[in-house]
């Protein structure tokens, strides 16, 4: 975590920036990596020690976890950990007393080496490729990858949980039973064998706890290890693509966040559904030895609706999927928005663009009501199909008159209690694990992505830099693969031309889209070709050209006639369809608009190479940065915002241009660097940087600036995607072709213009600017390098930086923080506000105890009917416990049966009204958070990262809409349950007030001690979120520049 302290001389008046201690400035080595967000990003690479190599050696650390007790060794706490530490937590006392005790930071947490994204990552890919290799891209299963990714683990955990179900099975059927036989005739047994029952049933249950937490252990790390290779591949798969393909940000960004999160919960509840077919057997068996074969009828009742919750959860996750998708749209919109939010701020369109966001809110909204319905009435069933089951087995074993008596009925209560948990388990394992299979489908498409196919051959010793022969390229790839999209253009074709846009010269769905009227328009779906949609005529067409060593090659034409594409095609990120291309040496590349990292100036300049001073002041001297880090508080260790927001355009393209110069690379692509800066500086940057500094290497430049066209070697002339002239610029001009007519407009126009300018002037104009038409043998006159005009002020002519941010603040963008202590009443409230009121949340609250007090009135009706018997005094010891006997019988199943019925409308009105009021506070909180976003100040935007305000509407919406809900259902409806439990046994059983309250004691004590640990982990891990999500936004944006440079393994280490 960085520290930044700034003194008060070093805040300045309007927009404040932060200076870097000098500890951590920026010490380039030959192996040092780019900090590109000094957010405080956790790293994805965990190496604190290489796990052992040995093949023999693989399950060497777990097996030190089975040893009962040991000590520690200053490693990580969870590999030191002896197996009953491991299966109590109890390794984590230490950390959360000193939590407790003390603010929690980052330093208080560690991660296993093993548990890491470099181990698993690289493990996972492994396999990955052995699963393609063995069946095909098109065929391999990333569910069979991730079986056996931690199959040994999963199957541990298996047997864990099988071991788990017999202890919930063994003490409430089996001893409850033998207990409720010895309590009704004690005289036929002795005391020890009573005693010896309750030791029985204690042991029975301690079991079930310590093989409960063991499974939770196992499956916490296995999850761990599971997201960790998860988020790796996705991220390592996104910065390989050359440039962004039929994928938008807003999956990415999903994929990373939320889907990694969902497989996180596929491990974690998924191994209970393996242990649920073995307790629902035990329990048929033992439920028919009890009663007879009138349990049949319970367990039918089972049978009958666990396929129906089967169905149920793929009703879920098709509705899920849809959700998914147009979560994806919003996430994208929203991210369109924020990127150009200063151009919507400038229109004044933020009402247009706040009903687009909540429109496809409320799409959104529709689909996830769909499955909260679902998702209820699932969790319903887990309250009622226990009481449903028993009525049933009960009215109709009475109705054949069969007895019942005491002992029967409760085990058989118990029985199907033991098997309610295994429907309990179901509605999350179920869940979960569809969920999952989306995202293992959503990966799986990313995966599929594919590059175009590489091209470019380099050859050494060649005389040419760059050889292009009769090449035609596309940007739709062959007939049934995975296309990119171009970069610097958008999807959509106009009279056969590809219209340039882009951010870095990639096309980033979600950024590229036309702002009209306030709206976003997509090019295209997702901003993408897809095939059979795309045109079959090629973008570009039989070019051909030769770039000598040490040649500076100058391309002009007009917009769309395929400047960008040209050196897109040179970067390898298009498709060829014939022809060849070959080069010697390597890229550097400026793009058309410039990327810019969250870092400082230098950060941006180097771009992780080793710092060189020479190397350094010659490349900043030559783009003319001198002036603006003159200007700048800190110099080139001043802050530069996300995306370079307190930097005029100008000093962008300057700083990504001295990159390219500090690269020092032998081929530079320099499209159009010179458009974003003053006609003086464009001066200074052409002579200084391209002329002199670069002089020597080899050089194409775009550019629309045709006055220095005339500097060039060569000039190809584009238009429509071929060659149209080509030469120097004398042949050129005596040609009198394209090019000619191009220099004639733009000296007819300059001359205009002048003329407009000379009234105001007080003093005449230098007379030799008078005949700037001559043109014939002396080339073009450019007033542009007449360097009378040079002023002696230090501004270099950029623009100075805005001063947005408040002068108390110490930094430009702050670090995030999050709230300490408990959750205040005030969030509670706000959220109760925006579900509807008290008022309403008072009956939801009402329709809960009704629902779940049916089931409790049930088991007390069912008592109080045994205890009436057979309801006659004149009969026989052995029939005055039957109950069928009973000549009230009728009405005791009547009062039963109309149970069921009301515990089928509480279910409903329950499953209706929870879910409508819990997506209604979601998405008022949504539309409330967005509303005061889209109204803040520039400052606002300026300060904080864009990763940041997206976390909020991916992940943590996400959990207010799906999650919140979920585990708050859960939660009312079994904290009723224990209520209603406690108070008749209670009623019936006076002294366990005594032990519920010694125990209610002892577990509040734990609960404050370890809630506010808990509470504060959660909320760095949704913090920790948003550096991790701006490091993706800034690499999908330069995804272009990052393969140019050939830094994408860089990046996987950041």
């Amino acid at each position: 975590m960085n520290v930044y302290q700034t003194s008060e001389k070093e805040i300045i008046s309007g927009l404040s920036y932060r200076k870097r201690s000098d500890s951590l400035i920026w010490k380039c080595e030959s192996n040092s990596t780019m900090e590109m967000n000094p957010e405080g990003l956790p790293s994805l690479d965990y190496r604190e020690e290489d796990p052992p190599p040995n093949k023999h050696l693989k399950y060497h650390t777990s097996l030190r976890n089975m040893i009962p007790f040991r000590f520690s060794n200053k490693s990580n706490p969870m590999d030191d950990a002896g197996f009953f530490s491991f299966t109590s937590f109890a390794w984590m006392t230490p950390m959360m007393w000193s939590l407790f005790r003390n603010r929690l930071d980052k330093s208080s947490l560690s991660l296993s080496s093993h548990d890491g994204t470099d181990t698993n990552g690289k493990r996972f890919e492994r396999l990955w490729e052995e699963e393609v290799a063995k069946v095909g891209l098109e065929k391999a299963s990333l569910g069979r990858v991730f079986m056996s990714f931690q199959r040994t683990r999963l199957l541990v955990a298996f047997l864990v949980s099988v071991l788990f179900t017999l202890s919930v099975f063994i003490g409430p059927s089996v001893l409850v039973y033998e207990i409720l036989n010895y309590a009704e005739a004690p005289g036929t047994s002795t005391l020890v064998h009573g005693v010896g029952l309750c030791v029985a049933l204690f042991i029975s249950e301690f079991f079930k706890a310590f093989f409960a937490s063991l499974l939770w252990a196992v499956n916490l790390r296995t999850a761990i290890r599971v997201k960790s290779a998860f988020s790796i591949i996705a991220f390592q798969k996104i910065i390989s693509l050359r440039s962004v393909s039929n994928i938008s940000v807003g999956e990415m960004i999903n994929v990373l966040t939320s889907d990694g999160y969902r497989m996180f919960e596929a491990v974690l509840f998924g191994t209970f559904l393996l242990c649920i077919p073995v307790l629902l057997t035990v329990c048929i068996i033992y439920a028919c030895y009890t009663l007879g074969y009138t349990a049949l009828i319970g367990v039918s009742v089972y049978l009958i609706f666990i396929p129906i919750q089967f169905a149920m959860a793929r009703l879920i996750q098709v509705f899920r999927r849809k959700a998914v998708s147009v979560t994806d749209t919003r996430v994208r919109t929203m991210n369109e928005v924020l990127t150009c939010i200063k151009l919507i701020k400038m229109y004044a369109w933020e009402t247009s663009f706040q009903k687009k966001i909540t429109d496809i809110r409320k799409k959104e909204k529709q689909l996830l009501e769909m499955a909260g319905y679902t998702q209820s009435i699932n969790s319903s069933i887990t309250t009622i199909i226990p009481t449903l089951a028993t009525i049933l087995t009960f009215v109709v074993h009475t109705l054949l008159g069969l007895p019942l008596g005491t002992s029967e009925a409760f085990t058989i209560i118990a029985i199907f209690n033991s098997m309610r948990f295994s429907l309990g388990l179901l509605p999350f394992s179920v869940k979960a694990i569809a969920e999952g299979q989306v995202s293992l489908a959503r990966l799986k498409k990313l995966l599929m992505t594919q590059n175009p196919d590489s091209y470019l051959v380099q050859r050494h010793g060649s005389s040419s830099a760059l050889v292009m022969e009769k090449a035609t390229f596309t940007w739709a790839g062959p007939e049934g693969q995975t296309t990119a999209t171009a970069p610097g253009t958008t999807a959509s074709l106009k009279g056969g031309k590809v219209e340039p846009q882009g951010q870095n010269g990639t096309h980033t769905p979600g950024t590229t889209a036309s702002l009209k009227g306030g709206k976003v328009e997509p090019q295209g779906q997702n901003g993408t070709h897809t095939p059979g949609k795309t045109q079959a005529k090629p973008t570009l067409r039989n070019i051909s050209f030769n770039l000598p060593k040490g040649n500076l090659l100058g391309i002009c034409g007009n917009v769309g006639s395929g400047k960008t594409s040209l050196i897109s095609s040179i970067l390898e990120q298009m498709h060829l369809q014939h022809g060849s291309v070959t080069a010697d040496g390597a890229f550097a590349y400026v793009s058309q608009q410039a990327w810019i990292f969250h870092g400082t100036v230098r950060d941006n300049i180097l771009m992780g190479e080793p710092f060189n001073q020479a190397r350094y002041d010659k490349a900043i001297s030559a783009c003319s940065l001198i002036p603006d880090l003159a200007i700048l508080p800190y110099g080139d260790q001043t802050e530069i915002g996300e995306r370079g927001l307190n930097l005029s355009g100008g000093q962008k393209q300057r700083i990504s241009l001295a990159r390219a110069v500090y690269s020092n690379q032998d081929i530079f692509l320099l499209d159009d660097p010179l458009s974003a800066v003053d006609a003086h500086v464009g001066k200074h940057i052409f002579e200084e940087c391209i002329k002199k500094t670069l002089k020597g290497k080899s050089i194409i430049l775009v550019t629309h600036q045709l006055q220095y066209l005339e500097f060039c070697d060569e000039i190809l002339v584009l238009e429509s995607g071929q060659i149209k002239e080509s030469g120097t610029h004398k042949a050129l001009m005596k040609a009198e072709g394209r090019y000619a007519q191009m220099i004639n407009n733009f000296q007819t126009e300059h001359s205009q213009e002048r003329t407009e300018e000379e009234p105001t002037q007080p003093d005449p104009v230098d007379r030799k600017e008078k005949n700037p038409v001559d043109h014939k043998g002396k080339g073009l006159e450019n007033p542009a390098f007449d360097m009378s005009d040079e002023k002696p002020d230090e501004s270099g002519g950029s623009q100075s930086v805005s001063h947005d941010v408040n002068v108390s603040k110490d930094q430009l963008v702050t670090q995030e923080g999050s709230q300490e202590g408990s959750v205040t009443w005030r969030t509670y409230h706000q959220y109760c506000k925006a579900a509807g009121g008290y008022i309403l949340l008072s009956l939801i609250i009402i329709i809960f105890i009704c629902l779940v007090g049916s089931t409790a009135f049930s088991n007390w009706w069912l008592s109080y009917w045994l205890e009436q018997g057979s309801g006659t005094a004149n009969v026989s010891n052995s029939t005055a416990g039957n109950i069928s006997l009973n000549p009230d019988l009728s009405f005791y199943q009547m009062v039963y049966g109309l149970v069921v019925v009301a515990m089928l409308v509480f279910s409903f009105l329950k499953g209706y009204s929870f879910t409508k009021v819990t997506l209604h506070a979601s998405s008022k909180l949504h539309d409330t958070m967005f509303r005061n976003i889209l109204n803040s100040p520039m400052s606002f935007f300026d300060t904080t990262p864009t990763g940041r305000m997206v976390n909020r509407f991916s992940k943590d919406q996400d959990e207010v809409d799906t999650m919140l809900p979920f585990n708050m259902e859960n939660f009312l409806q079994f904290c009723l349950m224990v209520t209603y439990t406690i108070v008749t046994i209670s009623a019936v059983f006076p002294p366990l007030l005594i032990a519920i309250t010694l125990l209610g004691a002892i577990l509040t004590l734990i609960l404050y001690i370890f809630q506010r640990s808990i509470r504060e982990m959660k909320r760095m891990e949704n913090v920790s979120r948003s550096p991790w999500i701006s490091l993706t936004t800034s690499t999908i944006q330069g995804l272009t520049t990052i393969h140019a440079y050939n830094k994408r393994e860089q990046y996987i280490q950041e």
